[in-house]
């Protein structure tokens, strides 16, 4: 009894209660005392009609128990109890119900508490469990109660003829059975629903900063240029919310509009954030090097970013595949550097190709090591352009054994110009998308820089 009145008086604050809010948890104690009253009226009505003439002491425990009753009802319809005390109130009444068949026993003189207390228990537990916030720790402290004590005053009363003393104790423990386990039921769902939310909650944290690392990353994109004599844009299609696939262009005189260009195409190993943080890297990196010199060419550039890469990502085991280009309208022709990258392609204004092959190592294998790459030099005139992709685009698989390659690319090149709105890196990942057997498998970018 000492253990009850302990948990009554602190019962703990499980995340079923918290869930309910205030107004669910009234409403419930309400429909819970409303019950348990009409079904203690007629039971008591049922026992008044089957007897002849009513005990004094009858009347007393039905006066008693309709007084708990009543100042039940009053306490949750009128005053603005907190959901911790109604629930503390529908445990107390329950204990009372429990007081009221134990003293109906004894003064009938029965051999044990009979139906009526067998239904009330059965009923008041069942829809306490199912209405009402308790804990399994709660219910099964009631049931326990109410078991010990009812198997006590039964085995100390004298026994009728016929009375089966296992048959009372199992009726005494099977009425509680429905209210406990609707309790576990309920905390064990409830538990599940938590979890999931929990998860849920964690994905959604994850999912938004995916997105702002995702709006991090593009944002070091150049925004496309589509005025001036020399022109560029491209196309980025990661294979998840963020890759590794990155470019860097600037213009050397912004305010200029037939000025030099240099732009730098280049991929790095791996996928997703580690890739995406190491591109954001290297786009520092760049900028650093043309803001530093804005005539550096593209050879001394990959040098200077394979240095940084051996020095600064070495122990991350980080290789990074890089084209850079230059384009000088003055001089009328356009360099390109490869370090290791899917070729190139420069297509005249008279549709001939022409593949700029690696002349390089790609970066980080080794201090200087792409100090032997040569710059290529070639006209560049009106009408001319240059692609450039990442090997998302010349690894994609289109059957068995296949891939789009270099050849898929020189494909799309070689036919003539359908709609001037679309360029050449738009039709070249139509074409990716319509011949690639099955989901992505890696990052694709897709550059053009052309000379209007």
């Amino acid at each position: 009894m000492r253990n009850l009145i302990l948990a009554l008086r602190d019962f703990e604050s499980n995340k079923l209660l918290e869930n309910m809010s205030e107004a669910e948890v009234r409403r419930n104690t309400a429909q819970f005392i409303g019950i348990l009253s009409l079904l203690g009226i007629a039971m008591i009505l049922l026992k008044f009609m089957g007897e002849s003439s009513v005990a004094a002491w009858d009347v007393v425990l039905f006066l008693a128990w309709a007084i708990v009753y009543l100042g039940a009802a009053i306490t949750v319809y009128f005053v603005d109890l907190r959901k911790l005390w109604c629930v503390r109130l529908s445990l107390l009444i329950i204990i009372i119900e429990g007081v009221v068949a134990l003293a109906r026993w004894a003064m009938s003189g029965e051999a044990g508490p009979g139906e009526s207390a067998l239904v009330g228990v059965l009923v008041g537990l069942t829809m306490g469990a199912a209405l009402l916030p308790w804990s399994p720790r709660q219910t099964l402290t009631l049931s326990l109660l109410w078991i010990i004590t009812s198997t006590i005053t039964m085995l100390l009363a004298a026994h009728p003829d016929g009375f089966s003393v296992p048959a009372a104790i199992f009726s005494y423990i099977a009425v509680t059975i429905p209210g406990t386990m609707i309790s576990f039921f309920r905390m064990s769902r409830f538990q599940d629903q938590f979890e999931l939310h929990f998860i849920q909650s964690k994905y959604d944290e994850v999912r938004e900063d995916l997105q702002a690392a995702k709006s991090i990353h593009e944002r070091g994109f150049p925004k496309p240029k589509s005025s001036g004599e020399i022109r560029f844009t491209y196309v980025y299609r990661p294979m998840s919310q963020i890759g590794g696939d990155s470019v860097f262009a600037t213009i050397h005189d912004a305010g200029e509009p037939n000025s030099a260009v240099t732009l730098v195409l280049f991929d790095v190993t791996g996928h997703g954030i580690s890739a995406a943080l190491t591109a954001n890297r290297l786009q520092g990196e760049l900028m650093r090097l043309t803001g530093e010199d804005n005539s550096i060419e593209p050879g001394e550039l990959l040098s200077a970013v394979d240095r940084y890469v051996c020095l600064t990502l070495a122990d991350s085991a980080v290789l990074v595949s890089a084209v850079a280009i230059r384009v000088d309208p003055s001089e009328g022709v356009i360099r390109v550097a490869n370090a290791g990258h899917p070729a190139p392609i420069l297509r005249d204004a008279r549709g001939q190709l022409t593949r700029i092959q690696p002349s390089g190592t790609v970066l980080g294998v080794g201090v200087e090591q792409i100090m032997q790459t040569q710059v290529e030099e070639f006209a560049f005139n009106e009408g001319d352009s240059l692609i450039a992709y990442t090997d998302g685009v010349s690894e994609a698989r289109i059957g068995a054994g296949q891939m789009f390659d270099t050849a898929g690319v020189e494909g799309v090149l070689s036919r003539n110009w359908v709609e001037q709105s679309k360029r050449w890196p738009v039709q070249i990942l139509e074409e990716v998308e319509k011949q690639r057997a099955g989901d992505a498998s890696d990052d694709i970018l897709i550059v053009e820089i052309y000379r209007a």
